[in-house]
């Protein structure tokens, strides 16, 4: 009797710790690529540094939600060490122009060649006038370090309509 009492509870308390997940969205709007190619010589000013970095992802504009993979390499090259403190989007501005402050991504990262994948949904996701904008190709990117504060690399984002 008492070891069917000790099954009971333990089966009761087992579907007590089931949950129900939250719902699954599905995309209702355009999906889109997005690319970029920066360079330190990009930035405006420019700086003379071989510094390099990609950015590739996807754009869900039902959503509202930007999925990316930041790669970069040679970042510094001499013997003082730096370390990145955050990817940062700015416009609305062509590549011969500075935009205001859109979003800041905060991360840490000591190493000059590398990845990091991020994203900016639910309330760091954009405004429907940032969405026409992006749409609009009007934003770029940085990475900022702590020795370059204004940014080391910079490159202006494409999008493309899957």
């Amino acid at each position: 009797m008492k070891r069917n009492f000790w099954i009971w509870i333990i089966a009761l308390l087992g579907v007590m710790a089931c949950t129900k997940g939250g719902d699954l969205y599905e995309a209702k709007g355009n999906m889109f690529t997005v690319s970029s190619a920066a360079s330190a010589r990009q930035l405006l000013p420019a700086i003379d540094t071989p510094s390099v970095a990609t950015l590739s992802g996807v754009y869900d504009e039902g959503l509202n939600n930007l999925t990316f993979s930041l790669t970069w390499t040679d970042l510094w090259r001499d013997t003082k060490r730096d370390t990145i403190t955050a990817v940062a989007f700015y416009g609305p501005a062509s590549a011969t122009g500075n935009g205001e402050l859109v979003r800041s991504l905060t991360f840490i990262n000591p190493n000059r060649n590398g990845t990091a994948n991020l994203g900016l949904s639910g309330g760091t996701s954009f405004s429907t006038q940032q969405q026409t904008d992006l749409l609009a190709g009007s934003y770029y990117f940085i990475i900022t370090t702590r020795r370059y504060p204004a940014g080391i690399v910079r490159g202006q984002l494409s999008l493309e309509k899957k």
